[in-house]
């Protein structure tokens, strides 16, 4: 009993360990876009250009996501983390000191790389280190590392600029993540030899497993794009992108804009968003393993349906009426725990789908259906909004959009499954 549980307890800290890493990247992303009603108003930007920072920042995420996958494989869980921090915190220290909002979108590209790295480092870690049904569970807490950075970010740094202005508090921010690079090279340390974390994981509905022998990184990415559940659970990786980058993304100024809420508020509510995020993450994969027992595609597909729900919501009826700021804090708190509180049954998913040894690979291919979204959703979103002068038609758009991607996803998804039981049926 004593070492299942000190076998228990290395899980934990080797999930917190590596849940600071999206904490550090979460606290300056969010931390910027809590702040930016101030860069709005010191560079005199349309909601449309506030909309294509994040556009930006995930290209360069979206271009290099299959060579993020790749270059976690090869450098390991510790030193793609502390790359991926390091790179954060010094793009948005040269944040700080820029004179326009031109070279904001610049630096914002670059930062975007070391983001890259981040997702891919924390599903391999995850699979180093937890070696057990609780996977999902353990990856939620890994993510969660980003709702609690996305939560202080958002709620925090807003309020510290009314105090220091945007820029000395996006330089603290900054900085904050390189401290988060050394605290992960002084303690991390992996459970697994790399010989035991290259396991093959099941893939095939029969509970047989495959293994490729090493090979090159293009073989290796056709071999992945040969998998066609994989390539359909990249389709929740868009619902996902589009729902997480337009509330993120535009939030603090729907809500200041929309609603007459004060930026400070707006940027609590935000952090709340958040907050609703690490609540969810933990609560849905808990969730998907009792009720859905595991089955994660009716978990995605019921997480789409809430996030599409609340979309209308906002669109239809907070946007009309006078709602209590109240309610449309427990409204941001619902949005993120079933938005942010899907990624960990939507990245557990992917890796299951693949042998360990492609795990940041395929994490890669996972993440560029999410950037999709990311790079997509957010001027659109913006866009709407400056066409009809407010966010009323950019919720409902999105709301839409969600139900009908969720929907084609559930629908494909049991048809290949359905096949493939098919073709493995023993012929008389």
């Amino acid at each position: 009993m004593s070492f299942v549980e000190n076998d228990n307890l290395k899980q934990w800290i080797s999930s917190l360990v590596i849940s600071t890493s999206y904490l550090a990247v979460m606290v300056n992303i969010q931390g910027f876009i809590g702040l930016m009603p101030f860069v709005v108003d010191e560079f005199s930007i349309s909601m449309a250009e506030a909309g294509l920072y994040s556009s930006f920042y995930f290209l360069s995420a979206t271009i290099v996501a299959l060579f993020s996958g790749r270059i976690v494989d090869r450098l390991g869980t510790k030193n793609g983390m502390i790359l991926g921090v390091s790179i954060m915190g010094t793009m948005m220290i040269l944040h700080s000191f820029s004179p326009s909002f031109s070279l904001i979108f610049f630096l914002a590209f670059f930062t975007g790389v070391g983001f890259s790295l981040i997702t891919p480092s924390i599903s391999k870690g995850i699979f180093e280190n937890v070696k057990s049904k609780k996977r999902n569970f353990f990856m939620s807490i890994a993510h969660s590392g980003g709702g609690v950075g996305g939560f202080l970010g958002a709620a925090l740094l807003p309020s510290i600029g009314i105090i220091l202005g945007w820029r000395v508090t996006l330089l603290i921010a900054g900085c904050f993540a390189l401290v988060v690079g050394l605290f992960i090279f002084q303690f991390y340390k992996s459970k697994y030899k790399s010989s035991d974390s290259d396991i093959a994981y099941e893939v095939s509905e029969d509970g047989e497993s495959t293994e490729i022998e090493n090979t090159s990184f293009i073989r290796e990415l056709v071999y992945l794009l040969h998998n066609p559940l994989l390539l359909c659970f990249g389709s929740m990786g868009v619902v996902f992108g589009i729902s997480v980058s337009s509330v993120t993304g535009h939030l603090p100024l729907y809500l200041t804009q929309d609603l007459n809420i004060s930026p400070s508020f707006a940027g609590f509510m935000l952090g709340v968003f958040h907050v609703g995020g690490i609540l969810g993450l933990p609560s849905l994969a808990l969730l998907n393993e009792k009720l859905f027992l595991g089955d994660k595609r009716k978990g995605l597909f019921v997480m789409g349906l809430f996030i599409s729900g609340i979309a209308f919501i906002f669109g239809f009826l907070v946007s009309q009426f006078d709602f209590p700021p109240l309610v449309v804090l427990f409204l941001s708190f619902l949005l993120g725990f079933c938005i942010m509180g899907m990624t960990a049954t939507y990245f557990t998913a992917v890796g299951e789908l693949v042998e360990k040894k492609l795990i940041g690979l395929a994490t890669g291919i996972a993440l560029i259906f999410a950037r999709i979204g990311f790079v997509t959703a957010p001027p659109l979103f913006g866009f709407v909004a400056d066409l009809y002068g407010c966010y009323e038609m950019s919720w409902i758009i999105l709301g839409v959009a969600v139900l009908i991607i969720s929907s084609t996803f559930l629908f494909l998804s049991a048809k290949i499954i359905a096949f493939a039981r098919k073709e493995q049926a023993p012929t008389k």
